[in-house]
């Protein structure tokens, strides 16, 4: 009944958790999310995995029965205390409550350390299990105090969040290690919204460094280009010579937050095993290649980095050059293809959206396709991604929490992604915004084309590519989604040019994922010079 505090009821609670997840990589601020007891909380658990690796602030509240009914075979009452094991910040089980002031007290102060912990000194879930006795509800019941003053109680938690923990100041000097001339700037995919200071900063840091910038297509970087001189997008392509990659092998490497998607560039990297130090405003181990890195702990919303000021030189010159043929031989392909390939769709985003619009890509082919063909430039796009342990968990409830109140945004997926999470549907109703689908349907796992396994004929079929061919039409009318198949591209141009204000589109694109794996190593040699 709190005027100040926007409630929206979800029936699936797993669409619900991945939806407050959506909403809090775009805000930044604790989004709670309310259970009943049982398999609800359990319900909970893939987006709080998510939440807690991608660094996403969320108040978990679990409602559960009292202990003495725990152990008794009572209903609806399973073990909560931290079910969710080491992956909140901090799980809390309230105390039984009471209408007195030193209860509610107590209520304020747990909550407020709560809500802190959530977002210093490392964003993330917490978890509060609420036991209850009855009454429930606030009603009169014989034997039970029922005097509820709400405005004594709201009074006394109003300064939740008023005063939060302060951040860690970041006191971090690279002068010795940036004095180096082959040196490389990594920065791999973000959770939650960088905002125009955080950019900022890390552009004061790279234009010093005078360093190679490898971006990762799920960094907001590379739509900032007119910050960023030196950004390198096909860099996929320009390693896959052997000799070229010899040849641009860096000595030392920074990694802003965590390495690009690419599992090409991370094994170059852990073959070349540069001296590597990471820049991560979080506390953990960034460095899945276990190399020669220093981790250190740095947020840039709060400043630059002292670090040497470097001239232009050779090999920065050979990136910027192999980048720009890149370019302009990427760019000539995709005006020339005329057939729906799944790789031109990133590339066909990307010279479309309009400026300030949000866009959300699934996991699988989806952030590759980003990383190898998306086009820089200065449209200060919004990206989000779930790059945490989701894969294609709560793909379409999370991009619906991430519309919701926020610019018109799109989602791109593939149709295994999205039928994986059909009941965040149920949520298109409810959203205040816009969500433009971008649906590429090849039938199945086109990730898996890429590998190896694809050779196997039907085991391949059956158990990798696992096709579902669903009419999406009719999926779409289930839940009131206005629906459209492209049959051209510049249908497709158009339509992403224009992005509705309210209500939620399916923009479906069918695609060959045999063809389209064949296509995109094509492509990505000619890129690269072969």
């Amino acid at each position: 009944e709190n005027d100040h505090i926007e409630s929206i009821s979800v029936l699936d609670e797993r669409s619900a958790a991945y939806f407050a997840l959506g909403l809090a990589k775009r805000s930044g601020v604790p989004t709670a999310l309310v259970c009943t007891s049982g398999t609800a909380a359990a319900n909970f658990f893939p987006a709080v995995i998510e939440a807690s690796e991608n660094g996403i602030p969320l108040l978990i509240l679990t409602a559960d029965r009292p202990p003495e009914l725990r152990n008794c075979v009572a209903g609806q009452t399973i073990d909560q205390v931290k079910i969710y094991g080491l992956y909140p910040r901090e799980s809390y089980e309230l105390a039984l409550p009471e209408i007195t002031d030193s209860m509610l007290r107590y209520l304020r102060q747990t909550i407020s350390e709560a809500y802190d912990r959530s977002l210093i000194p490392e964003p993330g879930p917490i978890h509060l299990n609420i036991p209850f006795r009855d009454p429930l509800p606030p009603v009169p019941q014989e034997g039970f105090e029922t005097d509820l003053d709400k405005q004594a109680i709201n009074r006394l938690l109003e300064s939740v969040g008023k005063h939060p923990l302060q951040p860690l100041e970041a006191n971090v000097n690279l002068i010795e290690f940036t004095q180096c001339e082959k040196g490389l700037v990594l920065v791999g995919p973000t959770s939650m919204t960088c905002s125009e200071d955080w950019i900022s900063n890390v552009a004061s840091l790279t234009n010093r460094l005078k360093w190679p910038i490898l971006c990762d297509g799920l960094s907001p970087l590379r739509n900032y280009e007119d910050w960023f001189p030196n950004l390198i997008s096909n860099y996929v392509a320009i390693l896959r010579r052997r000799d070229i990659a010899e040849e641009l092998a860096p000595e030392r490497v920074i990694v802003l937050g965590e390495l690009p998607v690419s599992k090409f560039l991370r094994e170059w990297i852990e073959r070349i095993e540069p001296e590597t130090i990471v820049l991560s405003d979080r506390f953990r181990n960034a460095d899945p290649s276990h190399s020669r890195t220093s981790h250190l702990y740095y947020n840039f919303n709060h400043g630059s980095p002292n670090c040497s000021t470097n001239a232009p030189n050779e090999y920065l010159n050979d990136w910027l050059e192999r980048e720009q043929h890149a370019c302009i031989q990427r760019d000539a392909l995709m005006a020339d293809c005329d057939q729906f390939f799944e790789g031109k769709v990133a590339w066909a985003i990307s010279e479309a959206i309009p400026e300030n619009a949000i866009l959300f890509v699934s996991n699988s082919m989806p952030p590759r396709d980003l990383e190898f063909f998306w086009k820089t430039s200065d449209k200060r796009i919004q990206i989000y991604s779930s790059r945490g342990a989701s894969g294609i968990d709560g793909i379409l409830s999370t991009a619906l929490g991430i519309a919701h109140g926020g610019e018109s945004t799109v989602l791109l997926t593939g149709d295994l992604a999205l039928l994986h999470d059909s009941n965040g549907g149920l949520l298109c109703s409810r959203i205040e915004g816009s969500l433009t689908i971008v649906l590429i349907n090849n039938n199945g796992g086109g990730i898996f084309e890429m590998l190896p396994v694809s050779q196997f004929g039907d085991v391949f079929e059956n158990y990798f590519a696992t096709p579902q061919s669903i009419d999406f039409k009719q999926w779409s009318e289930l839940y009131g989604i206005s629906y459209q198949k492209i049959d051209s591209w510049d249908s497709f141009h158009s339509k992403m040019a224009s992005l509705p204000k309210r209500g939620v589109r399916l923009l479906e694109i069918q695609t060959n994922r045999k063809a389209d794996a064949a296509t995109r190593k094509d492509w990505l040699r000619k890129i690269g010079g072969d």
